[in-house]
C-alpha cells in the first residue's frame, strides 16, 4: 500500500449504540505502544467487570506498519467483532489508537452479520466524537556533510517542513533528519545539488 496522509486521535473519546437491547459502548484511547494499549484495555475492563464481551482493535503506530495492528473477538464468534473494528481503523486510515467495544448482552442474538454491523457501527460512532489530527507519513534520512554546508542544510530541511532528530559533530557533521514522505524525492535531489557530491546519504527508511 502506498503511504498517504493518515489520522491520529488528539484525546480519548466514548460513544454508545444500542441494538436489540444489547448495549455497545465504544472507547477510543490514543496510544503509541503495546504497553499503553494494554494499560488502556485493563482500565476499561475494570470499568465494566460484568459486561459479556470486551472486544478491541488497535494500531499502535502508523496504519502503514503491518506489525502495529491487532484485534480480539473476546468470545464473540470468530471474525464478528475485532476484525470488523480493525477494518474501520484501517479504512480511515487511523493510527496510534486502541478502540475497545464493551457489550452488555440484551437477550436477543444478532447473528454473525448483525454482530459485524454492530461492532463496526460502534467504532464509527466513537469516531464521530473524536478530535483528529491529520498527519503526513515521514521518511528518515541519515546524512554526512561538511561544516560549511551545515546551516544551508538546516534551511533546506525547514523549507521542506522537516526536522533534525539527531546530530553528531566530529571531523564532519552527521545529521538524522525526517521529512514528509511525499517530499522525499525533491528534498533528496536538492540536497545532492547543494552538496555537489559532498553530501552522503547513509540510510533511508520510512
Amino acid at each position: 500500500m502506498a503511504q498517504t496522509d493518515y489520522w491520529r486521535p488528539e484525546q480519548a473519546a466514548e460513544a454508545e449504540i444500542e441494538i436489540k437491547n444489547s448495549r455497545f459502548i465504544a472507547y477510543l484511547e490514543p496510544v503509541s505502544s503495546l504497553q499503553e494499549a494494554d494499560q488502556a484495555k485493563a482500565r476499561i475492563k475494570a470499568l465494566h467487570p460484568h459486561a459479556r464481551h470486551h472486544c478491541w482493535a488497535q494500531i499502535v503506530d502508523t496504519p502503514f506498519d503491518v506489525h502495529a495492528s491487532g484485534s480480539s473477538d473476546d468470545g464473540e464468534p470468530s471474525g464478528t467483532a475485532g476484525r470488523p473494528m480493525l477494518a474501520v481503523l484501517t479504512g480511515k486510515p487511523a493510527g496510534f489508537l486502541m478502540v475497545m467495544v464493551v457489550r452488555y448482552f440484551g437477550g436477543v442474538k444478532l447473528g454473525t452479520g448483525g454482530l459485524v454491523r454492530a461492532y463496526a457501527g460502534a467504532v464509527r460512532a466513537v469516531f464521530e466524537h473524536t478530535q483528529w489530527q491529520q498527519c503526513l507519513p515521514l521518511v528518515q534520512l541519515k546524512i554526512t556533510l561538511s561544516y560549511p554546508l551545515h546551516q544551508q542544510v538546516l534551511h533546506l530541511v525547514a523549507r521542506f517542513d522537516g526536522a533534525v532528530t539527531g546530530s553528531e559533530f566530529t571531523d564532519q557533521v552527521t545529521l538524522v533528519l525526517t521529512v514528509p514522505l511525499t517530499a522525499e524525492q525533491d528534498f533528496t535531489q536538492q540536497l545532492l545539488d547543494l552538496g555537489a557530491g559532498t553530501i552522503h546519504i547513509h540510510s533511508n527508511k520510512a
